[in-house]
This record gives C-alpha cells, sequence and structure tokens, in this order.
C-alpha cells in the first residue's frame, strides 16, 4: 500500500527510524487492529495506534463516559459526559488522523460473541477490566488463530503480556481459573491515571512492534509496580493442563458452580422493597462513598467487619449486598455463606445498575 505524500510527512518521524521506513510503514497503513475496552487503557492504546498510522480500527466498548473517567481517559473531555463512548472515540481519532479508518462496535463482548466481532481483524489489544471477557478473549484469539496483547492495571500497578495461543502459552496457562475469578475493576479498586498511561503505551508499542515483526513479549509476563519503579518479566511455559489450550482441555463446572453467587436484579430487588420493606440492604463501599450516593433505606458496613465476623447481622437474616459493581459484593457473598448465611444474595451490577435502571438521577462517578 503505496504512501501519499501528506502521509510521508504525517508519518516522518518515524519513517527515519531505520528499521521502520517506508515499507514498515505501509505495514502499518495494512493492517486492521480490534481495541477491545476504550477506558483507561484503550483511550491511549486507540490514540497511539492511531496517530502511527495503523490503517483500521476496531473500538469496542459499551455505555457513556462518566465524570470519573475524565482522570486518566484523556480522549474524551468534560462536554462529552453521557456520549457514548465507541462513537465520541471514532470521532476523536479521526480528529487525530483522518487517513485511518475507525468502527466504532458499541456492545459488551460475551463468550458466545467475540469470534465473530473479532474476526476481521488481524491483531487484538485486551483493554477490558473483568476476567470474563479477558478470558472470551483469549478462547477467540485461540480458535482464530491470533495473537493478542493483554494489559492490565490496577492502583500503582500494570500487568503486560504478548499471547499466541496456537503456539505459546494463553492466557489459561497464565491463570488457569480466569473465567470463574471475580476481580474488581478500576472503578472499586482504584487507579493511578499516569500508571493506566504507562502500561497502555507499552501495550500500543508492543501492538506496533507486532505488526512490524519486531521482537515483542511474546510468552512472557511483565508485572510493573509503579509505586517502588519495580519491573519483573517471567517466562511463561504452555501448560499440558490449561483449560482452555492444553492437552486436555478441561473446564471444572463443578468448581465454577461452587465460586456462583446468586443475583437479584435493581427491577426485583425495588419490587420486594416496595412490597414488604424487606430484605436489609447492605452497602459494602467505603463510607466516603456512601455519603455521595446510596440506596434509600440500606445500611452501611464495613465490609471487612462483614467477611470477618459478620457484623452483627444473624446467618437467617434476608440480607442484600451491593458495591459500586459487583465483585465486593460477590467476594462478600461467598465468605458468608461459607459462615453458614443461607439468605443472601448480591445487587446485579451494583449501584451503578441501581442508578442506570431504578433511580436515573443518582450521582454517578
Amino acid at each position: 500500500m503505496a504512501l501519499s505524500r501528506n502521509e510521508l510527512v504525517r508519518y516522518s518521524r518515524q519513517l527515519v527510524i531505520p528499521e521502520l521506513g517506508p515499507a514498515g510503514q505501509e505495514k502499518l497503513k495494512a493492517a486492521k487492529v480490534a481495541v477491545i475496552g476504550a477506558g483507561g487503557l484503550g483511550a491511549l492504546v486507540l490514540e497511539y495506534l492511531a496517530g502511527a498510522g495503523v490503517g483500521e480500527l476496531g473500538v469496542f466498548d459499551f455505555g457513556p463516559v462518566e465524570l470519573s473517567n475524565l482522570h486518566r481517559q484523556f480522549l474524551y473531555g468534560t462536554g462529552d459526559i453521557g456520549g457514548v463512548k465507541t462513537e465520541l472515540a471514532k470521532r476523536r481519532l479521526l480528529e487525530i488522523n483522518p487517513e485511518v479508518t475507525v468502527n466504532a462496535h458499541e456492545g459488551m463482548l460475551t463468550a458466545e460473541n467475540t469470534r465473530g466481532a473479532i474476526e476481521r481483524y488481524d491483531y487484538i489489544a485486551d483493554c477490558t477490566d473483568n476476567f470474563m471477557t479477558r478470558s472470551a478473549i483469549n478462547k477467540a484469539c485461540l480458535a482464530l488463530g491470533k495473537t493478542y496483547v493483554h494489559g492490565a492495571v490496577y492502583q500503582f500497578e500494570g500487568q503486560l503480556a504478548v499471547f499466541d495461543p496456537c503456539v505459546g502459552p494463553c492466557l489459561g496457562c497464565l491463570c488457569p481459573d480466569a473465567e470463574s475469578m471475580e476481580n474488581q475493576a478500576c472503578a472499586e479498586a482504584g487507579v493511578m491515571g499516569p500508571a493506566a498511561g504507562a502500561v497502555a503505551s507499552m501495550q500500543a508499542l508492543e501492538v506496533l512492534k507486532l505488526i512490524l515483526g519486531f521482537e515483542t513479549l511474546k510468552g512472557k509476563f511483565a508485572m510493573l509496580d509503579f509505586r517502588s519503579s519495580d519491573f519483573n518479566v517471567i517466562e511463561l511455559k504452555k501448560r499440558e493442563d490449561c483449560p482452555v489450550c492444553g492437552a486436555r482441555m478441561r473446564l471444572d463446572k463443578k468448581f465454577i458452580n461452587s465460586l456462583a453467587v446468586e443475583l437479584i436484579t435493581p427491577e426485583e430487588l425495588k419490587a420486594r422493597l416496595d412490597c414488604a420493606g424487606l430484605p436489609r440492604v447492605l452497602d459494602l463501599r467505603y463510607a466516603w462513598e456512601h455519603d455521595l450516593c446510596h440506596i434509600k433505606g440500606d445500611t452501611w458496613v464495613d465490609f471487612d467487619e462483614l467477611v470477618k465476623n459478620g457484623a452483627g447481622f444473624q446467618p437467617d437474616d434476608d440480607l442484600v449486598f451491593y458495591c459500586k459493581g459487583q465483585s465486593k459484593s460477590a467476594k462478600a457473598f461467598r465468605v458468608l455463606r461459607e459462615k453458614g448465611f443461607k439468605n443472601i444474595c448480591v445487587l446485579k451490577g451494583g449501584v451503578d445498575a441501581w442508578a442506570e435502571k431504578i433511580e436515573k438521577g443518582m450521582t454517578r462517578y
């Protein structure tokens, strides 16, 4: 794919790199990359890939821009709050570089639809923040024979890996129980904006190196601790007993079922509260989050005290746990179920879902 005069000028700073040159730039122009997640990692990955001249980009995400996104997601501005991320990202990326093609894919990726969604793309950047989607991406890339770059960020820490599931280790080799794990998204666990930016920059570089045929982190796992400036890279090995790519593929359904939580939807909870005033609704977030917004009539409970000793509640009490999303509540559910609590469940989607479905004027953060 020949470069135009305008492209030669636009990319001149990287064209002069001896290992890249016009031939390398033409590879970038011909490449198609899917970026799954347009948040703290994905927003910056998309900007760098568009700026570098990757010919076609797929933006995968769902939902609107929120005020709490803006301390790290610089693809969006204050005036974008409430707008759909995928469409806003497409518009901004085309402003950065009108020479590229941007496809906006709105909607949640699942185990059922991920393969079809990413099939047209050459490489995948996994910028998600939950294990279910990560597991779906891993399985889809194995089925399609695609290499993908995995990034993750948590508070001051980051992770980075390049997986080629067909010939090397996959996410299942690193984390066999990924599909059944609950993890705290940055909305609940917290994240430093520059930590997300540092991981995203490295993730974008790994994608570009893959396209150009340079050496990458393929088969390796980088652990980045920005608090102590401690960076470690370890070799990953393909596991024979990997539940995804191993010779004896298996998925321990009994184990996964033992981890399942009982969920109640916002609509179901409202109906129960309206009819009988039961159950007790417990907010497991930090106290300042409860002060910011909460479900009327609930009770704030210290999460650590609840999982340690039940916080004064009894095994027969009818309880619903909620947090910002679902992960802290799910952890509390499992701990208390082991302690003999029978009438407990988790608000599906947490306070975010309550604000979306029931109390639309509630403060979002």
